[in-house]
């Protein structure tokens, strides 16, 4: 009951003493335990963080899960040792135990089935205090309380005894971890009676271990003695006694307290007093215990999430505490280590440091270092090329100043090429990517067969497709790093060894394969199948190696033969069954979803891949599915070895929403936010990554903002992270896509070659330079620099006519002919820039001749060929000879009102009238006589459309005539903008159209030519259409009130929809046929970007109109453009422009139309009306001064 009041009373106290205020006390959410039920492996007792001095229980090894010392399943006590691994599958160090005792006992690790086979006991865990930076157990054998804390190279210990003759520290050199076993050990006695000295040497692990320290008492020792003394004999003043057990006797009275402290050196027993004399000069346990919880708040408080749910909390700031415990200081506080090379090395000029998992660690671990820990980066990475000059090659798996070559590749590279990606400092770069190179050149662990035939045959090399698939990864990392660092040959040399691992992918089986070197395949092949560190993986069958090439993604894809057969592999990958086959499978497969294997390194980055590839929500799914299924607040919370940090340093990244997928990327990619805020402390300030209307349901991004603005990108780069602000998620419950998935490497020009260009405008050119000089984001520049002279370069074919005049015939895009309609929309935004440049001037100039003669020749075509070519898609029918100039005869109200708001705008900007000629009264006679004849007031006429077609709208029905209509007044378009049938004739935004078209001819008519009769009949027929458009036209709608129909027929039938060709109901206003204020328009806007229009589509790769044209859930680009263009809100123009840069599937060129899930999946990749129509937009929102509007996306 003593034992129990004394351990609450402390416990007490030091939560006095350590506990900083609540709100910034981090270290009292981590649990320490979390992790050390099932293979978590984790350390558990006091250290501080990244510290030399790892000190706490050590248990009777018994099997696998006993690594670190500790398992919760096991109450064992054998003593204190002062290193540990944390997470580890390999059991080592455990170097200079202590273990209080009372009484006679056993000098040996014993026995649990024995108890008094050793100087083991059983620990009372229901009084067990674990915290950071400091451990307490009463160990039941003797009645003892243990306690214990630590500085970086120091342990500190304090004894509550019970009254006894015979109290005892007894000192343990013999027991190290697991595989490790002691080879010299040595006691020194000195002149100062109070203090121990000695050293230990092993191997094991490490093959050439050695570990110094200096012991010291709070208490005059009674006596000292030698159960297994060997030689003794005196070294200068001190005697040098070999032995491997040491007890130190004391007497005690009831509840006496005796601190030790114990330091530690990797260098000698002078290095340990040095360390001793520098960071504990003195005895206050309390006070020492306090400095390490500030310690450790001090590195847990960089990091401030904020969440409801206490279990994801403690689970966060655990993992968080996990991570810090490697890479350990190896060196004296002067600087002095043991070297690779097993030399000491003195007052190096940097903090040297051991531990390096870096197979295990590169993937997650060291990139949140360079995050949270950018200071120590470059010691970190002096140590490796320190190690690499030591050992000739960068680390691999380095402990204790040994190479223990375990795992495979050269993960050393990554770890030191990602910090050259990031811009670190602090170390030679120039050196660091020698002992890259070199390292990647070394001929060892099978490189050199890699280098021999271009991959490591299967026959002549365990784990061929790990090591060389690593290694393949590694060069990707290399190649980063020259890229950084201007290396071009380096660079591409690195690249192109970087795709070794493509030798292995079968494309009959789908999947990474041993392969000979006769380049046949293992056989016989099981995809399911592991023999543990006997086959050719590591740790892991063929379904997970197959994804291991993060560095070349699209390498990969293009081995599956396209995006949707390698996400349909990866689907299947969560979905086949979770055995793994085989009589001596890896127990590190573990953690599993179907085959993918959380609970091993090789599979943490696959999650991810889905937002490479596109599909960012199944990357949520399963983020979110980890996150909160395979990582527990309980002892088994942990579905794999921690590995030295690893597996936290996966869940922090993830949870905080991001991951550094690419070895050396220096980007991390989105995934799904679990907390709805984190606050990051980085060199510049506070990163803080906020998670809005964030939920389990709503887990999707649907937007991303960056520092306020809109951010267009999957990833964040790490210098953006490290210049502080806020990255903030919009998260709902829909799939969404909110950048380009196809988003090029490099923004070339996608412009043909200057001398292949069609037509030349200084006047374009100058614009180009122009805007594009006032724009920041270099994609939107790119875009623009393509897509606004999209038209001259690739469509305008410029001539003169017999008679000398302008004559230009222009392709709509990747069809050969010309549209009137088409034509006239693309050239429009050069027209603004004629009186610059004569040229174009007189090549819109053509353009309207031409237009004005292919009306004249049939009014009622909408597509022309270039000649009397006979070529085109209508096939004819009785009774009609169709001209060899007409490529297709559509009847389409656009197609007179186009040229006739073309002519007009070029008149008004140019004054320039020379192109209204005889041509053109005869074509205005045309046209009106043609808009009349469609009014149907003398019946149905002429005009018919049959075709042989299996699209229903592609013809007309009722033998060509269409469905009946009731002359009111307004002109039957047989059809659409879109080339598709009309239903009912009437189509109301033409029917607007039409009415500004023949005032503007009216005008022209009157002032130009004098021709008021014909003018005054174009001014009537306007006012008749727009009459019978107010009357007809506006229908009531149960949700918005007035609306405009897209189709009526006079009877009272009408069509409430819109297409998104124009003209359209939501584009009225870009043309100028109604006022962006009419109050009817604004109902109409509501309803045409909505769910009840039934071509209106939402889904994860967009919003926006489409129609009947290309198909169900095809959006339309040109909608988007139209909603921008009608646009007074700055909001919904930058959303608008957002969703175009995001939707040209990298391209930098505006397609027809794109699918709603996937905007990869896109029809006409060559559409020169909406490339030059983004250009437009562009180039209005720069002249109304909005360009700090564009400039504010990123």
């Amino acid at each position: 009951m003593k034992h129990a009041k004394l351990l609450i009373a402390a416990a007490l106290l030091l939560g006095a003493c350590t506990q900083p205020a609540a709100e910034a006390n981090f270290t009292r959410y981590v649990d320490p335990k979390i992790g050390t039920g099932g293979h978590g492996h984790v350390f558990v007792g006091a250290n501080v963080p990244f510290g030399l001095v790892q000190v706490g229980p050590t248990s009777i090894p018994q099997t696998w899960d006993w690594c670190s010392g500790y398992h919760v399943s096991d109450s064992t006590v054998i003593g204190f040792s002062h290193t540990h691994l944390s997470g580890t599958g390999i059991g080592d160090l455990f170097d200079i135990t202590v273990m209080p005792v009372t009484g006679d006992v056993t000098y040996a690790r014993g026995e649990e089935k024995d108890p008094a086979s050793g100087l083991w006991s059983y620990a009372d865990r229901t009084r067990e205090i674990t915290k950071p930076g400091y451990y307490s157990v009463p160990l039941t054998r003797y009645g003892i309380t243990a306690e214990m804390t630590a500085t970086e190279r120091v342990g500190f210990h304090r004894y509550t005894f019970p009254v006894s003759e015979k109290a005892a520290v007894v000192f343990d050199l013999e027991n190290g971890g697991c595989w490790d076993k002691a080879t010299e050990t040595a006691f020194v006695i000195g002149d100062n009676p109070q203090q121990i000295c000695g050293y230990r040497y092993s191997t094991g692990w490490a093959k050439d271990q050695r570990v110094y320290f200096v012991a010291e008492f709070s208490k005059p020792v009674k006596n000292c003695t030698y159960p297994d003394a060997g030689e003794a004999r005196p070294e200068d003043d001190d005697v040098t006694v070999k032995a491997r057990y040491l007890r130190v006797v004391f007497e005690t009275a009831d509840n006496e307290p005796i601190l030790l402290k114990v330091a530690l050196s990797p260098v000698s027993i002078e290095g340990a007093k040095a360390n001793l004399a520098a960071e504990l000069p003195g005895w206050d346990f309390d006070a020492t215990a306090a400095a390490a919880d500030a310690k450790w708040n001090a590195e847990l408080s960089k990091v401030k999430i904020t969440t409801s749910d206490d279990a994801a909390r403690r689970i966060f700031y655990t993992a968080l505490y996990h991570t810090m415990i490697a890479p350990s200081v190896f060196c004296d506080v002067n600087g002095d280590y043991y070297g690779s090379d097993h030399e000491i090395h003195r007052n190096a000029g940097f903090t040297n440091y051991t531990t390096f998992s870096l197979w295990d660690t590169y993937r997650a671990a060291m990139p949140l270092m360079t995050v949270l820990h950018p200071e120590k980066m470059p010691d970190i990475v002096q140590t490796m090329l320190h190690i690499a000059d030591e050992q000739g090659r960068l680390p691999v798996w380095h402990l204790w100043g040994n190479e223990t070559d375990c795992m495979v590749g050269n993960p050393g590279i990554v770890a030191v090429a990602d910090a050259i990606v990031k811009g670190i400092g602090g170390f030679d770069r120039e050196k660091a990517f020698e002992a890259i190179r070199k390292t990647a050149m070394n001929p060892d662990r099978g490189n050199g067969l890699r280098m021999e035939y271009g991959y490591i045959p299967c026959e002549m090399f365990n784990e061929a497709v790990a090591y060389d698939m690593e290694y393949a990864l590694a060069d990707g990392a290399a190649a980063r790093a020259a890229e950084a660092l201007g290396k071009e040959a380096d660079a591409k040399l690195f690249t192109t060894r970087s795709h070794s691992y493509r030798n292995y992918f079968d494309p009959q089986t789908g999947f990474m394969r041993g392969r000979d070197s006769k380049k046949g395949w293992r056989t016989p092949f099981n995809a399911f199948a592991s023999t543990h560190r006997a086959d050719d993986y590591c740790e892991g069958n063929a379904w997970q190696y197959t994804w291991l090439a993060p560095h070349d993604v699209r390498g990969l894809e293009g081995l599956f033969g396209s995006r949707e057969k390698m996400l349909e592999k990866l689907d299947s990958l969560f979905t086949v069954s979770s055995v793994v086959e085989g009589g001596e499978t890896s127990p590190d497969i573990s953690g599993l979803i179907g085959q993918y294997a959380h609970g091993n390194e090789p599979s943490h980055h696959i999650l991810y891949l889905y937002t490479m590839l596109g599909q960012p929500w199944k990357t949520a799914d399963k983020v979110r599915e980890v996150l909160t299924t395979l990582y527990h607040d309980r002892p088994d919370g942990l579905s794999g070895n921690e590995d030295v940090g690893q597996m936290s340093a996966w869940y922090v990244l993830s949870s905080l929403g991001m991951y550094e997928v690419e070895p050396a990327g220096g980007r991390y990619w989105f995934g799904s936010p679990l907390f709805d805020r984190a606050e990051i402390r980085v060199p510049g300030g506070v990163f803080t990554i906020t998670a809005e209307n964030n939920s389990a349901v709503n887990k999707y991004i649907q937007r991303v903002w960056l520092n306020g603005q809109p951010y267009t990108k999957p990833w964040i780069g790490h210098a953006d992270v490290m210049k502080g602000g806020e990255l903030r998620f919009e998260m709902g419950a829909e799939e969404k896509v909110w950048y380009c998935p196809d988003e090029p490497e490099a923004y070339a020009d996608q412009r043909p070659a200057e001398e292949k260009r069609l037509f030349k405008s200084e006047a374009v050119e100058g614009e180009i330079a122009r805007v594009c000089g006032l724009l920041t984001n270099e994609r939107l520049r790119w875009m623009f620099a393509n897509c606004f002279p999209n038209t001259l370069d690739t469509t305008v074919h410029y001539g003169e006519d017999e008679a000398g005049n302008p004559d230009t015939y222009v392709y709509t895009g990747d069809i050969p002919a010309m549209w009137l309609r088409d034509s006239g929309a693309q050239v429009w935004p050069y027209v603004q820039l004629c009186n610059e440049d004569p040229a174009l001037q007189k090549m819109i100039a053509g353009v309207i001749r031409r237009q004005l003669k292919l009306i004249n020749i049939d009014p009622y075509a909408n597509a022309f060929n270039v000649g009397p070519t006979g070529d085109g898609e209508d096939v004819g029918y009785p009774g009609n000879d169709q001209s060899p100039w007409v490529f297709e005869r559509k009847w389409e109200i656009d197609s007179h009102c186009y040229p006739l708001r073309l002519a007009h705008h070029y008149w008004k900007t140019t004054g320039d009238a020379s192109v209204f000629d005889a041509e053109w009264v005869e074509a205005m006679r045309n046209i009106v006589k043609t808009l009349k004849e469609q009014q149907m007031k003398e019946g149905p006429g002429d005009y018919i459309f049959l075709r042989t077609t299996d699209r229903q709208l592609d013809t007309r029905c009722h033998v060509g005539r269409g469905n009946p209509v009731k002359p009111v007044g307004l002109i039957v378009s047989a059809f659409r903008p879109s080339d598709d049938a009309t239903t009912f004739g009437f189509l109301v935004p033409s029917n607007f159209m039409a009415v500004t078209s023949l005032r503007k001819a009216a005008e022209i008519l009157t002032a130009v030519n004098g021709e008021r009769e014909l003018a005054a009949e174009c001014t009537a027929l306007a006012g008749e259409v727009e009459e019978a458009l107010q009357k007809h036209a506006v229908v009531e709608h149960p949700e918005y009130g007035k609306i405009y129909a897209f189709e009526v027929d006079g009877f009272g039938s009408r069509q409430l929809m819109d297409d998104a060709n124009v003209p359209s109901l939501l584009a009225m206003p870009y043309l100028g046929d109604v006022d962006r204020g009419d109050p009817v328009y604004e109902n109409t806007r509501k309803f045409v970007w909505s769910g009840d229009n039934p071509y209106f589509w939402r889904g994860a790769a967009g919003e926006g109109i489409g129609g009947p044209h290309i198909g169900v859930e095809m959006i339309w680009p040109m909608s988007i453009m139209m909603r921008a263009f009608t646009s007074d809100d700055d909001a919904e123009i930058r959303d608008c422009i957002v969703a175009l840069m995001t939707t040209d599937a990298g391209t930098g060129f505006m397609h027809e139309s794109f699918s709603r899930h996937d905007a990869a999946n896109f029809t006409r990749a060559w559409f020169a009306w909406q490339n030059t129509l983004f250009g437009e937009l562009i180039l209005k929102l720069v002249n109304e001064g909005k360009t700090d509007l564009l400039n504010s996306i990123n």
